[in-house]
């Protein structure tokens, strides 16, 4: 049986995201696909996560705005079959199978203070969704799943994505109410994992035999890859995210009848590369217990509110080139290739490793990889041996993290050497890929 997740954005990026939405369409059987950019945050606190015995107004979104969306899931993947995603990139990119250790999308929309704090760092990227509320109970309860592709690899260091779910009202100061259910823990990559809080996590984790380099994350550098053609170990859930938890339980004591504001957010950590998300429950917006009261006369004459951005969506470049000013470049080194090849050396691995450090300082940065070739073969071989040569950086790159968006590729043939052709050594010299970081 084929296992499916659906994604509805609340918008898009117009072009090219389109394209990747119709990429999505094509993949999945039509009669399960849904598709729906018209829904305002609204009306996907309304329609979708509201649940018994509570009514909100002043609803507001802040972010991407493709970065919110509906999840989902009628196998039931991760226990629940609907509900309103938040992320710090693209909903699109949460769709399984997980075919990656490192899925991400940086829109280059700012981080959040209440996260700042909690992650004691700066944020990126961030994801807010927030209304008031008032309930007809004095329990107030909500469900929802958090997820990462920071798992494993990034547990216990600085990239340790964060969210908060922030209630304040009546003699109730701002609290983040997102813990374990010891009331005091709260959830992050390094808190709940295979080896913290372990009862609480489902690993998924993706383990890489197609590509001969991987990042190891420990030691900061490029290593091959111990895995490479060996018998693809599948992913457990239908999911892109390296890891989630459980389904858990938000929940505080408030009064009834009584305005109350909340606020759902989510934003990376130490860098805006890889994305986390929050998936919240339908239906579990609710509230319970002995009271009962008639909150029927609040947010009627609120006027329908607009989110955070509607004139100006944060569309990332098609090239990830500066249009502004002169980039200042940083020559990383060169890659040398053996004789008539382009499958990258091991020893390639301390250049890539400094590219990927570069681009982790500097997440907005393009890198630009020429290809170049000895004189050896004709001018049009070398012109095609040299743009293999680029491919096979760019494809390198690409597996260790970096979008495809930020590499410019060149190649040069015979063109340009570095020494002259005319000893072994001056030839092996100009066997070569450059790299360069723009900022």
């Amino acid at each position: 049986m084929r296992k499916l997740i659906f994604i509805s954005v609340l918008s898009m990026p117009y072009y090219k995201h389109l394209f990747a939405l119709l990429l999505v369409f094509f993949q999945l059987p039509v009669a399960g696909q849904q598709v729906d950019t018209a829904m305002a945050a609204r009306e996907l606190v309304n329609d979708i996560l509201l649940g018994n015995g509570v009514a909100v107004g002043n609803v507001k979104f802040k972010g991407a705005k493709y970065a919110i969306g509906i999840y989902e899931d009628s196998l039931n993947e991760i226990g629940m079959t609907k509900g309103i995603v938040l992320t710090s990139g693209s909903v699109l990119l949460i769709k399984g199978p997980n075919k990656s250790p490192r899925t991400g999308w940086a829109s280059n929309a700012p981080g959040d203070d209440d996260l700042n704090a909690i992650a004691r760092g700066e944020t990126y990227d961030a994801s807010v969704l927030e209304f008031d509320f008032v309930t007809a109970s004095e329990n107030l309860v909500f469900e929802y799943v958090f997820a990462s592709e920071e798992y494993l690899e990034y547990v216990g260091s600085k990239f340790n994505d964060v969210f908060g779910f922030f209630i304040e009202g009546p003699g109730l100061p701002k609290t983040n109410i997102a813990r374990l259910p010891d009331g005091r823990t709260p959830i992050t990559v390094n808190t709940v994992n295979n080896e913290q809080n372990s009862e609480y996590y489902r690993d998924n984790t993706y383990v890489n035999t197609t590509d001969p380099f991987v990042w190891d994350v420990r030691n900061r550098k490029v290593v091959q890859n111990k895995y490479y053609l060996k018998e693809e170990i599948p992913p457990k859930y239908n999911i892109q995210f390296d890891g989630f938890t459980t389904v858990l339980e938000a929940r505080w004591k408030v009064i009834p009848n009584q305005v109350y504001h909340i606020k759902l957010a989510i934003a990376d950590v130490g860098d805006g590369i890889l994305d986390s998300g929050v998936i919240l429950k339908g239906g579990s917006f609710r509230s319970y217990g002995e009271q009962q009261v008639d909150i029927s006369a609040h947010f009627k004459e609120v006027p329908e509110p607009q989110t955070a951005i509607t004139k100006k969506a944060l569309i990332p470049t098609s090239t990830g080139i500066r249009t502004r000013g002169i980039p200042r470049e940083m020559k990383i080194g060169n890659i040398e290739f053996d004789f008539d090849k382009y499958d990258i050396p091991p020893k390639a691995s301390d250049v890539l490793t400094q590219v990927i450090d570069q681009y982790h300082q500097n997440p907005k940065s393009t890198i630009l990889i020429t290809g170049h070739t000895d004189n050896w073969g004709s001018d049009d071989y070398n012109e095609n041996l040299s743009k293999n040569r680029s491919d096979a950086v760019a494809t390198a790159l690409q597996a260790l993290g970096i979008p495809q968006e930020r590499l410019v590729i060149q190649y040069k043939g015979e063109r340009l050497p570095l020494l002259p052709n005319d000893t072994s050594t001056g030839r092996a010299r100009n066997r070569r890929v450059e790299l360069i970081v723009a900022y």
